[in-house]
């Protein structure tokens, strides 16, 4: 049976209320979840949070960048003796940082291909092939909402990367994440919907989203595109882990929006809160 969380839901938009709408504490709000659920529903929040990890491994090990996010699981200090603390680091980590220093084993290539259903080889970028390892181990969790999620996660970035490769006139292939027939029709589709309007019922929203000239409107209409997502997702979802993890998603979005613009930002946590508050109004067929 999956745990409920009820007091800690109904009580998420208390947490906002030491919160500046324009300096969204993140690191604190995870924290906070961290105290007031299972150990085992939080490892959940972390697989969520490896986003943040990678950002940090990219930008610490392969991009030589000292930027470095909170947000993550591991500290800065791993990553400053990062051989010794290799073992430290999910598998998908490891298997790319020995990939890039000839260590790899033979086998690795085959299993990422089952993992991934390829149907072509094709030489992908160095952070390509990282996603490709981090989509393979991901993919591999119980949980509805992260398999979901993630699946979601894969399609949307491989759709955007093919439309910005074709913008671009770069060979779209090396771009994008796994393989399979939606990879196929990605790659070598000469239709403006790749020839998949009819598989991916997301796809003629990112299509009319991404022909828009205002940055900041693009990525405000791309990151409510991935909010309403998490929502669709949990639909059926009121108190357990699911419905956390969807609000943390969208937290996610909301804190990026708050150090990006501050007008952005402060309609994205007013969303937020009456979102959540929204949660706990259950459905009629729930009051009986």
């Amino acid at each position: 049976m999956a745990r409920e969380y009820y007091y800690l839901i109904a009580g998420l938009p208390d947490l906002f209320i030491d919160q500046d709408r324009k300096d969204f504490n993140f690191v604190k709000l995870k924290n906070e979840i961290k105290e007031n659920i299972h150990p085992d529903d939080y490892k959940l929040v972390e697989t969520l949070f490896l986003e943040y990890d990678n950002e940090n491994f990219l930008n610490s090990i392969l991009n030589h960048n000292q930027e470095f996010s909170p947000l993550g699981k591991f500290p800065q200090d791993l990553f400053k003796e990062f051989d010794e603390n290799l073992k430290e680091f999910p598998e998908y980590i490891q298997k790319f940082y020995s990939s890039i220093k000839g260590k790899d084993d033979e086998t690795d290539e085959e299993e990422l291909d089952n993992n991934l259903h390829y149907s072509d080889k094709v030489e992908k970028i160095p952070e390509v092939k990282f996603q490709e390892l981090f989509y393979a181990y991901v993919k591999r969790s119980e949980n509805r909402f992260l398999k979901e999620w993630f699946s979601f996660l894969l399609v949307y970035n491989n759709i955007l990367a093919a439309i910005n490769a074709r913008k671009n006139a770069i060979d779209i292939s090396p771009q994008l994440i796994g393989g399979g027939e939606l990879i196929e029709s990605l790659s070598r589709s000469q239709a403006a919907d790749f020839g998949l309007k009819n598989e991916i019922e997301f796809l003629d929203p990112i299509l009319q989203i991404t022909e828009q000239t205002d940055i900041f409107e693009r990525e405000r209409r791309l990151d409510m595109l991935k909010w309403n997502m998490a929502d669709e997702l949990t639909t059926f979802d009121y108190f357990n882990i699911n419905k956390i993890l969807a609000f943390l998603v969208k937290a996610g979005i909301t804190y990026r929006w708050s150090k990006l613009d501050s007008k952005i930002g402060a309609e994205m946590f007013d969303k937020l809160v009456a979102d959540i508050r929204k949660t706990y109004e259950l459905p009629k067929e729930f009051e009986q």
